[in-house]
């Protein structure tokens, strides 16, 4: 039987919010390892904002190692991640363990994470299936690619393809104090699956020194994009594990080459794009409606009252007319040039 999650097709791109997983440049998720208050996830979603992430995640419904750990918030982390998410204008993403928090969490999030611990808990994987949320799944300690694979396939299976694979390490036979990052499973996967594929580094890191390398290389073996855990003082945090602190994540995203600017501009260019496709299929639409009723391609005083139009918004904004006139001049050059190729067809 042929899996979904195998089947030869075109790279899968799933979006959230603004962001696109498998056709944006890197995009960095960001947040705390755990919601602990109001001011806390607000003071890093702010600073994920300025500093050009993508979606704000912070964990609500946690998992320890020790039944002695601090467990979450739960449903008041949720409405505190929501709300900040609201406030910068991010979408957000949480963890959730069993399928009563996925259903109770999916009208405030973007995006629902699926804990390494959790990797395959079918029934629940199931549930977020027919949620349609988008899934963010961890690879499971001791999980091979094929298993792993074999997860992702519970979701798709329910109808929803909108599914990113996590990368966060795995068991190893070195030291106590973190996982492996087996960052050889990014360029191995991109070769077996069209799903998307992040790294997160923090949860392999096991000191905050080395979240930057293996940010880093995750960049460079292909990752499409990564996870950061953010902490306003890592020190007091409620959670162990590596949290960089804000500035130390500025620093990251300045390595990386995605500050909040350039990244912004790279949102705007593909609108544009995506706006210039949209207007093609317009004039299209136009062409076919002339060529019906016999009218010519080439109306000289419909162009010169849209130029007009254009060179006013132009000014309005504060931008030169005669380059946005140049600029539409060539647009409706295109225009022209495929409704003639409609018409000889």
């Amino acid at each position: 039987m042929e899996r979904k999650a195998t089947r030869p097709r075109h790279p899968t791109v799933v979006e959230i919010g603004r962001a696109r997983f498998g056709a944006d440049p890197f995009p960095v998720i960001a947040g705390p390892c755990a919601v602990e208050s109001a001011e806390q996830i607000v003071a890093v979603a702010k600073a994920v904002k300025e500093a050009g992430g993508v979606m704000l995640r912070g964990g609500c419904y946690k998992s320890n190692t020790t039944p002695y750990g601090f467990r979450g918030l739960g449903r008041e982390g949720v409405k505190l991640l929501a709300a900040a998410g609201a406030d910068v204008g991010l979408p957000v993403a949480t963890q959730v363990l069993r399928a009563e928090d996925a259903e109770d969490a999916a009208d405030q999030v973007d995006a629902i994470e699926v804990g390494s611990g959790s990797m395959q808990d079918f029934e629940l994987l199931r549930v977020l299936g027919k949620l349609g949320k988008p899934v963010m799944l961890r690879r499971g300690a001791s999980a091979t690619l094929d298993e792993w694979l074999w997860s992702a396939e519970y979701v798709l299976a329910e109808g929803n393809d909108n599914v990113i694979l996590v990368e966060r390490g795995v068991r190893t036979f070195g030291g106590l104090e973190a996982d492996m990052l087996d960052i050889t499973a990014v360029p191995q996967l991109k070769e077996l699956t069209h799903l998307p594929i992040v790294v997160d580094p923090s949860h392999a890191a096991g000191v905050v020194q080395r979240v930057q390398p293996l940010a880093l290389a995750a960049q460079g073996v292909g990752a499409d994009g990564v996870i950061i855990e953010v902490h306003p003082n890592p020190a007091a945090a409620k959670t162990v594990g590596p949290q960089l602190d804000l500035d130390s994540f500025v620093a990251l995203m300045t390595a990386l080459g995605i500050h909040r600017l350039r990244t912004t501009i790279d949102q705007i260019d593909r609108q544009i794009v995506r706006l210039l496709s949209s207007r093609q299929d317009l004039a299209l639409e136009i062409g076919r409606v002339k060529a019906e009723q016999g009218l010519p391609i080439y109306i000289p005083d419909r162009e010169s009252e849209l130029l007009a139009i254009i060179e006013e918004e132009a000014i309005r904004a504060g931008l030169d007319a005669g380059h946005v006139r140049a600029l539409f001049q060539l647009v409706l050059a295109e225009s022209r040039r495929l409704q003639q190729l409609l018409r000889s067809r």
